[in-house]
């Protein structure tokens, strides 16, 4: 448990990993809303962390994000997309967190900011109003959020060079010493970004030294 540092000064077990201080509700929706918050014990067990939207593996800084009761932060669009895409008849325990499997829904009595804020996105579109028992709006505008997520997955643009899109391809894993490892298809690569000292790295290959060979004389 910890204190947290806002004016409501807040107790608290839930852990800002990127500012690494104790954080309350309030602040997670008003300061830390695209933050990776979990709680303080997960922190000390393991403080890496990635900051990408799990659905589409783009960092989280880049669109509008949505914090879940279980405080798992996704971008809006990629998570009403693929909640959009089940069964109109899906149950509200049907709709779960793409991590945890927790149920997206807030409980009815749950009294918390996080609760609120999440209400607030999902009485946008018909399957979050299903889910809290609202009325459904005339059109659902997340059918054209689900028809963009589906496209991404089958188009490819090319804007950039062939290098910058190597790097794009990896994700940033966070370490609590400052050091950042680029994760290519699961596996961490033996490149390592330090941003204290920048600085170029050339790799070479191994060599082998010259054979000295004996010139016989006349």
């Amino acid at each position: 448990m910890g204190l947290c540092k806002c004016p409501k000064r807040q107790v608290t077990n839930q852990f800002c990993f990127e500012h690494r201080v104790n954080v309350c509700e309030n602040c997670m929706v008003q300061n830390h809303s695209k933050c990776i918050v979990q709680s303080y014990l997960q922190w000390l067990r393991d403080s890496d962390y990635v900051s990408n939207c799990t659905l589409c593996s783009s960092t989280l800084e880049q669109g509008e994000c949505v914090r879940l009761v279980c405080y798992h932060v996704f971008h809006w669009d990629c998570l009403n997309a693929r909640q959009s895409s089940l069964p109109s008849n899906t149950a509200p325990r049907g709709h779960q967190c793409p991590i945890c499997d927790t149920e997206i829904f807030p409980n009815f009595n749950l009294v918390s900011p996080v609760g609120d804020a999440l209400k607030a996105y999902l009485s946008q579109v018909n399957w979050g109003r299903n889910g809290l028992g609202l009325s459904l709006l005339p059109k659902d505008k997340s059918v054209e959020s689900s028809a963009n997520f589906k496209s991404q997955g089958t188009s490819t643009t090319v804007s950039a060079p062939t290098q910058t899109a190597a790097v794009s391809n990896m994700t940033k894993v966070h370490h609590s010493v400052g050091v950042e490892r680029l994760k290519d298809n699961g596996l961490f690569s033996e490149q390592i970004m330090r941003h204290e000292n920048p600085h170029s790295v050339l790799l070479m290959d191994a060599f082998s030294l010259p054979v000295e060979k004996n010139v016989l004389g006349k």
